[in-house]
């Protein structure tokens, strides 16, 4: 799916002024919301990215005026990014609340609907626009998408068609066409219209991250990664294309390339939580565990009990920072998470008695 708010983010975190509505606030309030939104924005940059400092900043901005738009779409757009989907949704209803109908808005919930699944919600957004101008087509081509994730190949099939009919070059369209013909196994006619899209736009990296997609389904590991690799470079922000390349250096327990391609990832995709996972468990491979921790810090700094990072934090003090307190504090923290598993939950309780005993005083016991 395209997702036109990445570029209204990226042109707010480079530091450009944002158009504002007629002011109702005291300036002093004004200024200050504006001084806390730059706050957030410093601190998503660089190498020590902080997020949780800048998800802060942005609620401060939020909170001092409740129409800021710009602050209301980061943080549904660091939310979502941290796979929070709840107080994701909200900010973006929210910013939708001082910009009724805005276009890189709805569209980026549109798409937070169809990372989780709820692909009504996202066609009944999008339908609105086809319904306003029919021919918008980047609201059908990211139709054809989720009519595709459903299962309705021929409501897909439709939208893509309708594009091809009045815009043959519409290389997205031929692309959505293709990958539903490689879904369904008609893999002669998917090849023909990926070669007729990449011959429309020989760079288009959506169009190459599908074609890697088929050549990994094919068994074909080095096509895919040169497709992967190639589609990256030619956009890195589109975030399947470095994850699908790391994948198959993980898989090759490359983890120097893996980690290298992830912290590309999360330095054009700030606060990207598949990506900074990744790059936990890359590191961790290299024996780096200093710069493991820092990025189930930044993890943490997304989503306060993230199971998964907990359970590993407490592993990585446990076993390799020898920092049985902290292991210790790590697991109870998984534990009291709510999000645990029966397999991990059995695991972390049998790790705090072997701390427990090694280290009495470690989880606080006399």
């Amino acid at each position: 799916m395209r997702n036109l708010g990445c570029v209204l983010l990226a042109l707010i975190l480079s530091g450009c002024s944002v158009k504002r509505v007629e002011p109702t606030l005291p300036l002093e309030q004004r200024r200050a919301a504006i001084k806390a939104f730059n706050q957030g924005v410093r601190l998503l940059q660089g190498r020590g990215a902080n997020y949780y400092e800048a998800v802060g900043h942005f609620e401060a901005a939020v909170g001092l005026d409740p129409d800021f738009y710009a602050a209301h779409f980061n943080l549904g757009l660091l939310f979502s990014r941290g796979g929070n989907f709840t107080r994701s949704e909200a900010a973006y209803r929210a910013a939708l609340k001082t910009k009724p109908g805005d276009r890189a808005t709805s569209f980026n919930l549109a798409q937070l609907y169809l990372k989780h699944k709820r692909y009504d919600s996202a066609i009944a957004i999008l339908t609105e626009f086809v319904e306003k101008d029919p021919a918008d087509h980047d609201a059908r081509n990211n139709l054809a998408v989720l009519f595709r994730m459903k299962g309705k190949y021929q409501d897909a099939i439709d939208q893509a068609r309708y594009v091809l009919d009045r815009k043959p070059e519409e290389v997205l369209a031929y692309n959505n066409l293709a990958t539903i013909f490689s879904e369904q196994g008609r893999h002669e006619m998917a090849g023909d219209l990926f070669r007729r899209a990449l011959k429309l736009d020989p760079d288009n990296p959506r169009v190459l991250n599908n074609q890697g997609l088929a050549h990994l389904n094919a068994d074909r590991l080095q096509e895919a990664l040169d497709h992967f690799l190639k589609a990256h470079q030619k956009n890195k922000k589109l975030e399947e294309t470095g994850l699908n390349a790391a994948s198959i250096y993980m898989d090759s327990a490359d983890y120097a390339r893996a980690a290298a391609m992830y912290k590309r990832i999360v330095q054009h995709i700030p606060g990207f939580l598949p990506a900074l996972v990744g790059h936990a468990v890359a590191v961790r491979g290299l024996c780096k565990y200093k710069d493991a921790e820092q990025s189930y810090q930044q993890i943490l700094g997304l989503d306060r009990t993230n199971p998964d990072t907990l359970f590993n934090l407490g592993l990585l003090y446990m076993n390799f920072r020898e920092k049985p307190k902290w292991a210790c504090e790590a697991f109870q923290r998984y534990l009291k998470s709510s999000r645990t598993t029966p397999d991990l939950k059995k695991k972390a309780q049998g790790f705090l008695e072997d701390i427990k005993l090694s280290n009495p005083k470690a989880c606080g016991d006399k």
